[in-house]
């Protein structure tokens, strides 16, 4: 009986810190495909998607061909945002983001040296911003392969590493949690620009996630019937 007892303990400490997410993932075909994101989780869908400043994408290689790819050169002072809407049909609460991003050169190449850059996000509804997160002193990894080429397709597990994609897998915390009601429909708002870097260079976008923290009531019932059915198995 003290066994379960402390295996039960275990389940609880864990349960507290698990997050789930709801990822906006790039859609790989860019001409087919004409929304770029979709969500990879049930209990949402996307209503809207507007690139502000994306006048037109870098295609034609492996690696920008794997994300959003802007034409725009931020490291020369430029800014693209982008803008997705989407409803939830369960309840949910959010406390963090993690964006993917990729920087790449004028050659539709990976970036083989390190740029600076910054970005700010914003959840709102209805026009008012309900959380946020900036960062001013992003570092994306360059590769440090001055050979590094067009024909490698992009990959989130090498991102920050001197090897593979360049850029960085960046997590952050809102400023506060939200929870985000059923039926209503919200809208994630991301503007990149180059903080203080001097150098040119392109930035694209991989993937939005925000983690979500599971509803008090829905966790409690899964840990108690857990913790019911280890009893039962216990007294046999």
């Amino acid at each position: 009986m003290k066994k379960t007892f402390s295996v039960i303990v275990s389940i609880l400490a864990l349960a507290g810190s698990a997050h789930a997410a709801i990822v906006f993932d790039y859609q790989a075909d860019p001409q087919v495909t004409a929304d770029f994101y979709q969500p990879e989780v049930t209990g949402a869908f996307l209503t809207g998607q507007t690139f502000t400043g994306v006048l037109n994408q870098k295609t034609g290689s492996n690696y920008v061909d794997s994300f959003l790819s802007p034409n725009v050169n931020v490291g020369n002072g430029n800014t693209w945002s982008v803008s997705l809407s989407f409803t939830v049909t369960e309840a949910v609460t959010v406390d963090s983001i993690v964006l993917n991003l990729f920087t790449f050169s004028g050659a539709n190449a990976v970036q083989n040296s390190d740029r600076r850059g910054a970005y700010t996000f914003n959840l709102k509804l209805d026009g008012d911003v309900l959380a946020s997160y900036s960062n001013s002193s992003l570092t994306y990894l360059g590769t440090g392969d001055a050979r590094a080429g067009s024909s490698q397709q992009a990959s989130v597990e090498t991102l920050g590493q001197r090897e593979g994609s360049s850029g960085i897998h960046e997590e952050g915390m809102l400023n506060q949690a939200v929870t985000l009601s059923a039926g209503n429909t919200y809208t994630l708002e991301l503007s990149l620009n180059r903080g203080q870097e001097t150098q040119g260079y392109f930035v694209g976008l991989g993937a939005i996630e925000l983690n979500t923290v599971p509803e008090p009531a829905t966790a409690s019932l899964s840990i108690l019937g857990l913790a019911a059915l280890m009893m039962r198995r216990r007294r046999r």
